[in-house]
């Protein structure tokens, strides 16, 4: 078993070695807590999103869209913290033995191109869905 200091060096060396725009800011050794920022351009006729990944060792990843500012919404799927639901943790629970760079940052630049579907098509969600949370208010 290694240990959690290990486990996040390991992330931080998969995400930086494979998205050259993401910087590993800190892994954090008492929060345990990996956090990261970068850039996702989802196709070549899409806007650069700014986007940050929060990752405390051993459990569930979350993502944020920093810029632009979108709003939440429960049609876009976004959860009332702000973080995008990427999966569905009852259908596909996150595994300990999956990598962020092989999982979170891919399904966020689909996630993004849904997004950039969903503005282009009138408000209809093309991708997976199911309810969430109500977004609280800004």
């Amino acid at each position: 078993m290694i240990s959690d200091w290990q486990k996040l060096t390991v992330e931080k060396n998969m995400i930086e070695n494979r998205f050259k725009s993401f910087r590993c800011n800190a892994v954090h050794r008492f929060s345990r807590k990996l956090i990261s920022t970068g850039y996702i351009q989802p196709t070549e006729y899409s806007i650069i999103y700014k986007v940050r990944l929060e990752y405390p060792v051993w459990g569930i990843p979350k993502m944020y869209v920093l810029e632009p500012h979108i709003v939440q919404s429960v049609d876009i799927h976004i959860y009332s913290q702000g973080h995008l639901c990427l999966f569905h943790p009852a259908e596909t629970p996150w595994k300990d033995t999956y990598h962020i760079s092989d999982t979170i940052i891919p399904w966020t630049a689909e996630w993004l191109v849904f997004y950039e579907l969903y503005q282009i098509n009138g408000g209809i969600w093309l991708g997976k869905s199911i309810h969430h949370d109500t977004p609280t208010k800004a």
